[in-house]
């Protein structure tokens, strides 16, 4: 009997190595890739390197998976779709808000949707695995989690910390892109009231945090979790990969206690802070 799993976003990064690497435990892959159709790389790399188990499919091929499944039900379905768009809340357009809440989030519940029946009659695990800036795909996994324990079903989210030199996600061409977009379309006021040498400054610490020394170039930490979310019959709920022991107390300190507490620690001005150019002339 094959054990099954359908893979979401498998042409580079994350999805890629966790395809490859549930091929090589002998599960059945249905990877989906967004560039199939069209002969992407990554979907060709992926059958090049990869035993007959697995196949590349156009995401998300609801009746091509259903009509290959070796046996009733599907075993485990991974959402890890993503796209990153950086900036500030008044320098992000409303169209850029809209195309990451398509994908990231709206993304995963219609994947999720399409495909929960297989999962619930193979009883099998589900692993959402991407490091969530959006808070709405984890609060709909640990509802997911609660309402498919009747039915035997366990959720589990993956939570990287900084893997951006991991993946393509925020690769200087990408990157790039992104900043020349911000520039494009941030509105005169906001420029002014930013200032330039204020957007550059927070640019060149963006590109620090995601491209930099600190953000691992290593995946398996992360392919690894999900390994487990996969393969193991009792599974951790949850998945925090690559994040330090101060990191964990902070977040929970920030998680748990009053906000008028931890206010203090996210908003205390530090010392070489740039700070936007309205606020350096009311000073």
């Amino acid at each position: 009997m094959f054990v099954k799993i359908f893979k979401h976003c498998c042409d580079s990064g994350f999805g890629f190595g966790l395809a490859k690497r549930l091929d090589s435990l002998g599960f059945t892959v249905f990877a989906g890739c967004l560039l199939v159709d069209s002969g992407g790389e990554g979907s060709k790399k992926l059958r090049a390197e990869c035993s007959s188990r697995l196949s590349t499919v156009q995401i998300a091929a609801v009746r091509q998976i259903r009509d290959n499944l070796p046996i009733e039900g599907l075993y485990a379905l991974v959402n890890n779709v993503g796209v990153w768009q950086p900036g500030e809340i008044e320098w992000v357009s409303m169209a850029a808000y809209r195309r990451v809440m398509e994908v990231n989030a709206f993304g995963a519940v219609r994947v999720t949707k399409a495909f929960w029946p297989l999962i619930r009659r193979a009883k099998g695990p589900f692993a959402g695995a991407y490091s969530m800036t959006k808070a709405s795909v984890e609060f709909f996994s640990d509802a997911l989690r609660h309402e498919m324990h009747k039915w035997g079903v366990k959720v589990v989210i993956v939570e990287p910390a900084s893997f951006g030199r991991a993946t393509n996600i925020v690769s200087p061409a990408v990157f790039d892109n992104f900043v020349d977009d911000l520039g494009n379309n941030v509105e005169d006021v906001v420029k002014e009231d930013y200032g330039m040498e204020y957007f550059d400054l927070e640019v060149k610490q963006l590109k620090i945090d995601h491209q930099g020394e600190g953000a691992s170039r290593d995946p398996t930490a992360v392919i690894e979790a999900m390994v487990d979310a996969v393969t193991l019959t009792t599974p951790s709920h949850r998945y925090l990969v690559g994040s330090s022991f101060e990191d964990y107390v902070t977040w929970m300190w920030l998680g748990y206690f009053p906000t008028r507490w931890t206010g203090s620690t996210l908003l205390a001005d530090k010392e070489g802070d740039p700070k936007p150019a309205m606020l350096k002339k009311t000073r």
